[in-house]
């Protein structure tokens, strides 16, 4: 006689069970279309989804039950986290689980949602880059996902510091919708630094996890994390990168899951940027700004005008007065120059050098950053 469980209690029971892993719950999901079919089902056939005879006992076992002593984590504190924070599940193979993300290799059998779930039904573009971004690639990546927010699209990156979260950002300043794919279980924002962004993110759009409540950061997680950011989403931009980073295994999933894959240009001795003129050389499309992507994904074809801001060239007038000035900004662009290389070049004295990159700084067209000297704009 099975315990009778509503079906978050299934879904948790279920998520838990130690001989019951992703592929296992990818079968039953897939064959009986449910939750509830999956509960209700008997022995043969569960057996006839996929299980094996010993996984199919194990199952039967678990129903009468209705715990399982076996569970890595407390369900009785799990269940307290979903309704506190107002999570729903979403199940492979039911009507609301994310179409797009059912068709890609390696589906998440379970998702947990805050927020939106309707979010997760809308067309979405993944942008994805460096944790340690520079100011020109965070300009870029606010830049491009607002103007993609306006023409419609979902933001869909991982919450992570640098480019994911000013992706996030230019979503939503753009008024848009955004989504971030977590790599802990839904109550937990990891970084803690996002925590205010994350709490915007409810506001518009979505946080979603394929981690069980209680979960926590472990690294293993996050290449499994990026395989959901690129299946929810239409393609993927990545914006700057290295060679070795998340973001181009995000990249990798893509292509291995059919999507699209774009990549922004950068002077070949901009270390952030290697990742991306790799990705170009192995066929990814080529961004300047957003109307790529939309060209690139059919979504602007026989529109007379779409509500981008667009990326205006750096204006040639740097906004301040003086010869001086006027050469600093001539000489300086997106990758920064430290201040003896200025000099040297402009054969200025530093005093001069000085002021006229203080003019600059004050009009909003240099940033000093670690390196020195860059142009925002």
């Amino acid at each position: 006689m099975s315990v009778g469980l509503d079906r978050e209690g299934q879904c948790l029971l279920l998520h838990a069970a130690p001989f019951l892993g992703r592929r296992q719950l990818q079968c039953l999901f897939a064959h009986f279309r449910s939750v509830q079919a999956v509960w209700e089902a008997d022995l043969p056939a569960w057996r006839a989804a996929g299980l094996s005879a010993a996984e199919a006992r194990g199952l039967e076992g678990l129903r009468r039950r209705g715990t399982c002593s076996a569970a890595p984590r407390d369900l009785g504190r799990q269940r307290e986290l979903l309704a506190a924070f107002d999570v729903r599940i979403l199940a492979l193979g039911e009507p609301d689980y994310p179409p797009l993300l059912a068709t890609i290799p390696d589906p998440p059998p379970l998702l947990y949602v805050r927020g939106s779930a309707a979010a997760l039904q809308h067309p979405q573009l993944a942008i994805v880059g460096s944790r340690k971004a520079s100011p020109a690639g965070l300009d870029l990546a606010r830049e491009i996902a607002g103007d993609l927010s306006r023409a419609g699209l979902t933001i869909t990156s991982g919450l992570a510091l640098g480019i994911d979260g000013a992706a996030h950002r230019g979503a939503l300043e753009a008024a848009g919708v955004s989504v971030a794919v977590m790599a802990t279980g839904v109550e937990e924002v990891y970084p803690r630094r996002h925590r205010g962004l994350a709490g915007e993110l409810l506001e518009r759009g979505a946080l979603v996890t394929e981690f069980a409540p209680l979960t926590p950061p472990v690294p293993g997680h996050f290449p499994a994390r990026n395989r959901l950011i690129s299946g929810l989403s239409l393609g993927v931009l990545v914006v700057e990168a290295a060679r070795r980073s998340g973001s181009l295994i995000t990249a990798a999933s893509a292509l291995d899951q059919g999507r699209e894959v774009f990549a922004v240009p950068w002077f070949p001795r901009h270390a952030g940027g290697r990742g991306g003129l790799q990705l170009l050389r192995d066929g990814a499309s080529l961004v300047e700004t957003a109307e790529d992507i939309l060209l690139a994904l059919e979504l602007w074809a026989g529109q007379q005008a779409l509500p981008l801001g667009g990326a205006p060239e750096a204006p040639e007038d740097p906004g301040c007065g003086g010869s001086d000035c006027r050469r600093v900004w001539a000489l300086l662009g997106y990758e920064a120059r430290d201040l003896e290389t200025l000099a040297v070049s402009l054969s200025l004295p530093t005093d001069r050098l000085l002021a006229a990159l203080t003019e600059l700084e004050l009009a909003g067209r240099v940033q000093q950053v670690g390196g020195g000297y860059l142009r925002t704009r």
